[in-house]
């Protein structure tokens, strides 16, 4: 049994769901700030699904990016795990820089959707979607989601790239490799 994995493992599903409710609460509580005219806990007591499919895919764009994030932090702690020289402070060092790349890739994820959803919002002048969506057309929830998601697909890769670029891997020399 490979008990370094196994730890790794066992932190990564801790992390993964400590990020994910948190992920969720805070996303509902600052989209509801953010889209304006749209309260979200009175139109799902409404049974509103367009509301439904627009927060849903919010939420499913947010956890596709940030899994990025929990992935490069889980390279730093196990790293961290195979260093025989690691002491205390290498560990608190660890669980900052992991607690970083998880709080960047959720900024980062939260800015660019946020952002996109209003550049398509403005694009599209003829089409009021929040006052669609807040009327419950499902169609205009299912576009909006559908476009939400697709921007996290493509965020995925530039966030993971950006994330591992902040990784401290250990140096390793020609005498290492050889």
């Amino acid at each position: 049994m490979d008990l370094i994995l196994l730890i790794t493992g066992i932190v990564q599903v801790f992390l993964s769901l400590i990020v994910a409710v948190t992920l969720v609460y805070l996303s509902s509580k600052i989209f509801r700030k953010l889209i304006s005219g749209i309260n979200e806990t009175e139109e799902l007591k409404k049974n509103n699904v367009a509301v439904a499919i627009l927060n849903g895919s919010i939420v499913l764009a947010l956890i596709l990016v940030v899994k990025k994030s929990i992935e490069s932090a889980i390279t730093i702690f196990g790293n961290i795990l195979r260093n025989p020289e690691a002491d205390v402070s290498s560990y608190i060092k660890s669980a900052v820089i992991m607690l970083g790349h998880i709080i960047l890739g959720g900024l980062i994820a939260f800015t660019a959707i946020y952002t996109a959803l209003q550049i398509f919002i403005w694009l599209t002048k003829d089409l009021d979607e929040l006052k669609e969506i807040k009327e419950n057309n499902t169609a205009v929830g299912i576009l909006l989601g559908i476009i939400i998601v697709s921007m996290a697909l493509l965020l995925q890769q530039g966030v993971d790239t950006i994330l591992n670029s902040l990784i401290p891997f250990p140096p390793v020399s020609l005498i290492d490799i050889g």
